[in-house]
């Protein structure tokens, strides 16, 4: 739980566009001092002017957070300019919507290690430092929805946001069992009005689009980044699902769901495996 962000120090990776952006500024304006951290280095920066322009503190940091090493530039710079962390937030994350036939070995990579890998790294680094500060703290992992449920596509993207909340939920288990003062939370969103659809920009060079590969500008590729675009246009506002996801950290509320229309479907999927019959059929989803 976290509800008094005055003066707390803020780590957050992905955080310079989309959701990312939205909860750093949130916490800033919330009294909180910011390390950004962005695979765009420039746009990291122009967040943290933002928030200077508040009056707090903010330092941004280009990285490639699916990278151990990178993390751990994160880390250090954290506690050069701050010296502490108060609130984790992990937030990077790339999706790819292939299915399992036609998506390239490199796209699993790629999306493994910003989606799950990330969460690892930063977690290592971070949790020691919070226990030895001996001050409450806050780690947010920014999941999906498609972490609690599936449907019949994106598998590397329903796989990692699988396997991030598992991990989260382990982590969780693991502080509250250790007695340490850190809270755990996952943020597992549907659609929201974000830049998601844009998601090969975030691409480091050793998984940057081969220069004349057809697959990706295929009719189907294509198609993916239309219909990615049309959904998270139609998507719920930005601003007004990060107030819900400020409005649950108050409340030390683990799992942040934001699209209640998604509510049944995770109700009968419970119902399913408990039953031990087949993945449930996502048409139970209330539209």
């Amino acid at each position: 739980m976290i509800d008094n962000y005055n003066g707390k120090v803020l780590v957050i990776t992905g955080g310079a566009n989309g959701i990312g952006r939205a909860l750093a500024l949130g916490c800033a304006k919330r009294g909180a001092d910011v390390l950004i951290a962005d695979i765009h280095g420039d746009e990291a920066e122009a967040v943290a002017g933002e928030i200077r322009e508040m009056g707090r503190r903010a330092v941004a940091v280009q990285a490639d957070v699916s990278l151990s090493e990178e993390c751990q530039k994160i880390f250090d710079r954290t506690m050069e300019e701050f010296g502490r962390c108060d609130i984790l937030i992990n937030d990077a994350g790339v999706s790819n919507g292939a299915d399992i036939l036609d998506i390239k070995e490199q796209d699993i990579k790629w999306v493994t290690e910003v989606n799950v890998y990330a969460h690892w790294f930063m977690m290592q680094r971070f949790i020691p430092q919070m226990r030895s500060q001996g001050t409450h703290c806050q780690i947010l992992n920014v999941c999906s929805i498609a972490g609690l449920i599936t449907l019949g596509s994106a598998p590397v993207y329903f796989s990692t946001k699988h396997a991030a909340v598992a991990l989260s939920e382990c982590v969780y288990k693991s502080l509250k069992a250790s007695g340490a003062d850190i809270d755990v939370s996952v943020f597992c969103p549907g659609f929201v009005q974000t830049e998601m659809h844009l998601t090969d920009r975030h691409r480091p060079q050793r998984f940057a689009v081969p220069e004349g590969d057809p697959y990706y500008t295929s009719e189907k590729y294509q198609k993916f980044i239309e219909f990615n675009k049309q959904i998270l246009d139609n998507g719920a506002p930005l601003e007004p699902t990060v107030e819900k996801v400020f409005a649950s950290l108050a409340k030390k509320q683990f799992y942040i769901l934001t699209h209640e229309n998604y509510d049944e479907l995770l109700k009968q999927q419970g119902i399913y495996q408990a039953n031990r019959t087949e993945p449930v059929d996502p048409s139970l989803l209330k539209k």
